[in-house]
């Protein structure tokens, strides 16, 4: 499980009270000390805490992290230490088209505008999971255009973790375009 950390570019902007931030992100860079897990952190500041912490990361003022004790290495380490008497259950999935077009309309928020308006107007007007996924690539590619490609790609894999599974043949190809464009650039 990742941890958010302020960094030292987080602690100064708090300190001067950087006008970019809003309350929110101060909230955020309060509460982000490193011993409150990211879902933890994201339900404490309310809808769209994910969205602002991920920008907050973007912009370096926060640090998410696996901390040194639960490295995923670590993880894997003592799981393979003790043994497992009885097989898990494979948990239920939890994952919806809603949960994903919620977290698009707020990143596309964040970005601000006409154009970032109108977009989120089009994820929010689609009713079926087919259709999210074909607005899915035009929107994608637009957010590149309007900030950068790495930010558009960050979008995508997260929405690998909110999409159900027959979704994610179709969002691994659009990470795939991103990361071409994203690493074509200079």
């Amino acid at each position: 499980m990742k941890y958010p950390r302020k960094t030292d570019s987080g602690r100064e902007a708090l300190r001067l009270r950087d006008p970019a931030l809003s309350a929110r992100d101060r909230q955020i860079l309060v509460l982000a000390n490193g011993e409150r897990a990211f879902q933890e952190l994201a339900g404490m500041v309310g809808l769209g805490g994910a969205a602002a912490m991920e920008r907050l990361a973007e912009l370096g003022f926060l640090s998410i992290e696996w901390p040194a004790a639960t490295s995923p290495s670590a993880e894997v380490s003592a799981a393979e230490a003790r043994p497992d008497p009885q097989p898990e259950a494979p948990a239920p999935e939890r994952r919806s088209s809603a949960a994903a077009k919620m977290y698009l309309i707020d990143m596309l928020a964040m970005i601000r505008g006409p154009e970032a308006s109108t977009l989120a107007a089009l994820v929010h007007g689609s009713r079926s999971e087919t259709e999210l996924l074909d607005r899915l690539e035009p929107v994608l590619e637009r957010i590149a255009q309007l900030t950068r490609p790495s930010y558009a790609l960050r979008i995508c894999q997260h929405l690998q973790t909110l999409l159900p599974q027959s979704a994610q043949a179709r969002l691994a190809a659009l990470a795939q375009g991103l990361e071409q464009e994203h690493l074509s650039l200079p």
